[in-house]
């Protein structure tokens, strides 16, 4: 169930946003994979879309993602992230393994040069409030950001293909 911020915030956005925002054609740069195993419930995917501090972002949760591997404990996901500590390790510790999780999911327009911080789609408070948009000024921020985001990775992935496998084709 959608929270009454939110769904008043889409109801104030025009003809032209409701169709660039809520009908976006799917694209392989706004998927993502998590690891699923029976004995870890909830998983990485169900916490994200149900826990209304992350509200299924990926921004949020890659804040998530760095703080585990900055050692920082505290966060909506630090449970189902530590459920699934083996996963994370196999992309290194600490900071050099964030890093290769960003390298390797092509997430780099989600952090600083240095990878030091994410870049949120919207101000962040450290989690003290809900993830979804409670304005249409918002929700209009928010998805303008995601776009770009989804545009960007998929061309950082279609790029990758093209170096590293020339064999492939790749549709754009």
């Amino acid at each position: 169930m959608r929270p009454k911020a939110l769904v008043d915030a889409i109801a104030g956005l025009n003809d032209e946003q409701r169709a660039r925002y809520l009908e976006p054609p799917y694209t392989v740069g706004s998927a993502m994979i998590w690891p699923v195993r029976k004995q870890d419930r909830p998983t990485i995917n169900q916490a994200r879309g149900t826990r209304s501090r992350i509200s299924d972002r990926i921004d949020l949760t890659l804040e998530c993602i760095r703080r585990h591997y900055a050692g920082e404990p505290e966060s909506p996901l630090a449970d189902v992230i530590n459920a699934y500590a083996d996963f994370f390790a196999l992309f290194g510790q600490r900071e050099e393994g964030f890093r290769c999780f960003v390298d390797f999911f092509h997430f780099q327009d989600l952090v600083t040069p240095d990878y030091n911080e994410v870049r949120f789609f919207l101000p962040f408070d450290n989690f003290l409030r809900r993830g979804t948009p409670a304005t249409t000024e918002e929700y209009v921020e928010y998805r303008e950001n995601v776009l770009d985001f989804i545009n960007k990775r998929g061309q950082r992935m279609a790029k990758w293909v093209r170096e590293n496998h020339p064999d492939i084709e790749v549709r754009e």
